[in-house]
């Protein structure tokens, strides 16, 4: 038996990897392969972005031609420079003095003349925007053959880009008529201030001499007009060949590096004006320095010079500038388009304008007028009544310096009787007195008539008889002033009715006189009886007696020095005004009134005969008289030179508790105008204004 061994043969299976000399010889091939992969992707990379960056650069450029193209069409004439004056930052270096030109050192630009519109020029609806006074005014029927406005479109290379930018006269919000505004804006490199947009930025990566423009005297021609764009011709050569066209050719070229790789891409265009007519009509025609404007002045509401001129040729702005007797030089507005102006003035003032007319050019010398406002303005009267006749006041009023409207003028019923509650004529806004006020003044057959002035200003007529009524001696306080009320009220006397009648008050005015106003009823009516009191500072030197309307007929009141009381002296209770004016004890102003023809003062504690003139022309006469001559016309006194008025006048006084009439003559004569009773009569308070 054979015998077997214990041990197996072992078996050799082979093992995974690389030995190091494998490895050796295969890595640079694995490298290789490795490499040659990432460059071809690289290559396919770089095709991709250059073939991206060369389709956008191409429709950038394809773009700006369209832009270009579109402009061209719509434009009325191709120009050497920018014809519409630069606002800052509108130049080439973002200034106001750097202008654009279509050849030189920054390169070839294009520049346009086109018109403002009134919306998209591409709309149907759209219209041109005429400038206003060039030479009609908007509202005129030939508005229409105004010199259109006019903007430049620039396209320009700078910081290797080509922009396009829109160039807006200074005044382009408010040149065109009645104020429209075109629908094109100022462009700038950025927008803020004057530019109400930014530049559109076109294409970037441009060099200068990329941008290439020439132009043709025609659509077909083939040959460039040379002087047009030759850069040593004159800029008025220039110019004169570009009128002669009517077509540009445009070129862009541009070269740039994108993914490593150069890429160039080119476009161009012709494009021809629409209107191949339009530059006789649209090439911007420089300012020059307008002429001065004619002015002419009047007056008006009624102490108010209003000074107009028409609108002048060219000018876009004016200035006036006014001055009263001669003062200094006083602004009204600077650079306005207004061709109006009114200066508010007082009567007798002498007021003097200058206007100058200003364009972009420069400003035009003074055009000058002046008007001395008069011292009274005419009464308009109604209901038939008119001026009595020559040599008698005419029917007018005023107000004085200090605030006071004045009436005067003896007037007459022309036609029928007078109708109580006629209104004979109006007093405009200004000139009204806040309440319902009552006169009394001089009627025919010389006895008292009441005439009432309204706060709608109408001066009505309410008792007396025809044919004539004087308003002299009407003067008033108008609703500007602030009264204090007179209170209480004594001995049983009340306010009348308030409204309409005036409530009884006093106040003072810049001179210093005192009025008061009031219409009471009711109180005791006994010859003297106190009413009310003035506080002390607004009473007189001496015992007063003032004519006042008592219940539609004559009657008194008089002021007391002493107590300050407004006395009724006598009559009706029915109601009495208490209208008066005088100046305070205080006042020093008063001069002694010589007597003629046996008047003398009456003595005691009444006033004394004098007369006064105040700052703003008032005179006011004041005296208890007595045991002169009665006889109509006798001279009681005379006043000097400069206390006259121009006119006779009528004054309703009172005299022995009656009615009596006082006439001042031009001559500055007092006179007996009517009844006067020898036993006194009152002069408290004649008052009118001094003319010669």
């Amino acid at each position: 038996m054979r015998r077997m061994s214990k041990f197996k043969p072992q078996s050799h299976s082979p093992k995974a990897g690389f030995t190091i000399i494998e490895m050796l010889i295969i890595a640079p091939i694995v490298i290789l392969t490795i490499g040659a992969f990432i460059t071809a992707i690289v290559s396919m990379t770089g095709e991709v972005l250059a073939t991206r960056s060369a389709n956008a650069l191409a429709y950038n450029i394809q773009d700006a031609l369209n832009r270009i193209e579109e402009d061209v069409k719509l434009s009325t004439t191709f120009l050497e420079a920018n014809h519409v004056s630069l606002t800052s930052p509108q130049g080439y270096n973002n200034d106001a003095a750097t202008n654009f030109a279509n050849v030189g050192a920054n390169g070839n630009m294009l520049i346009l003349n086109t018109l403002a519109t009134t919306g998209n020029p591409l709309s149907s609806t759209s219209g041109l925007v005429y400038l206003d006074d060039k030479p009609n005014d908007c509202l005129s029927t030939q508005f229409n053959q105004n010199t259109p406005m006019t903007m430049n479109v620039v396209y320009f290379v700078k910081n290797n880009t080509l922009w396009r930018r829109t160039i807006a006269p200074s005044n382009y919000l408010t040149g065109g008529g009645c104020s429209i505004v075109p629908w094109q804006q100022p462009s700038c490199t950025t927008a803020g201030g004057f530019c109400k947009t930014q530049d559109v930025r076109l294409i970037d990566g441009i060099n200068a001499s990329d941008f290439v423009v020439q132009y043709f005297n025609t659509a077909d021609a083939t040959a460039a007009n040379s002087v047009a764009s030759d850069s040593a011709a004159t800029p008025s050569d220039r110019y004169a060949a570009l009128q002669s066209t009517t077509t540009v050719g445009v070129t862009i070229n541009v070269t740039k590096t994108a993914a490593g790789r150069e890429i160039s891409q080119a476009g161009t265009i012709r494009a021809t004006k629409l209107d191949i007519n339009s530059s006789t009509i649209a090439a911007v025609v420089p300012d020059t320095t307008p002429v001065a404007p004619t002015v002419a002045v009047s007056v008006s509401n009624p102490v108010s010079a209003v000074f107009t001129w028409p609108t002048v040729p060219g000018a876009s702005t004016y200035t006036i500038d006014y001055n009263i007797n001669g003062g200094a030089w006083v602004n009204g507005f600077t650079n306005g388009a207004a061709t109006t102006y009114t200066v508010n003035a007082a009567r007798n003032n002498v007021v003097s304008a200058r206007v100058t007319a200003t364009n972009s050019a420069g400003t035009s010398g003074y055009g000058t007028d002046s008007i001395t406002i008069p011292p009274w303005t005419t009464l308009v009267m109604q209901n038939n009544w008119s001026d009595y006749a020559p040599g008698w006041s005419t029917g007018g009023y005023t107000m004085t310096s200090d605030g006071m409207v004045v009436l005067k003028g003896l007037v007459k019923k022309t036609t029928g009787t007078p109708v109580s509650g006629e209104v004979i004529g109006t007093l405009p806004v200004g000139y009204r007195p806040s309440e319902v006020l009552i006169f009394e003044t001089s009627t025919n057959s010389n006895v008292a008539s009441r005439v009432d002035v309204y706060p709608s200003g109408n001066i009505v007529f309410q008792i007396g008889s025809a044919p004539w009524l004087a308003l002299d001696g009407i003067n008033f306080l108008p609703s500007t002033f602030t009264f204090n009320a007179l209170t209480p009220l004594l001995n049983g006397w009340l306010i009348y009715a308030s409204p309409p009648y005036a409530t009884p008050a006093y106040a003072t005015d810049t001179s210093g006189r005192v009025h008061t106003k009031g219409l009471i009823k009711s109180g005791v009516a006994t010859d003297p009886t106190p009413a009310a009191t003035l506080p002390a500072g607004a009473r007189p030197l001496s015992y007063e007696h003032i004519a006042a309307d008592n219940s539609n007929v004559h009657g008194q009141i008089g002021i007391s020095a002493a107590t300050g009381t407004i006395d009724v002296k006598g009559g009706s209770n029915s109601f009495v005004s208490l209208q008066a004016m005088f100046y305070p004890a205080s006042y020093g102003g008063w001069t002694s009134l010589a007597l003629q023809n046996s008047w003398t003062w009456y003595g005691g504690a009444f006033s004394t005969p004098a007369y006064t003139k105040s700052a703003d022309g008032m005179v006011l006469v004041k005296g208890l008289i007595h045991s002169g001559t009665v006889t109509s016309g006798t001279v009681i006194a005379n006043l000097p030179v400069g206390y006259r008025p121009k006119q006779r006048l009528l004054m309703a006084i009172t005299s022995y508790t009656a009615y009596g009439r006082i006439d001042i003559l031009t001559t500055g004569d007092i006179i007996v105008g009517g009844p006067i009773n020898t036993l006194w009569a009152s002069l408290d308070p004649i008052a009118f204004m001094a003319e010669q």
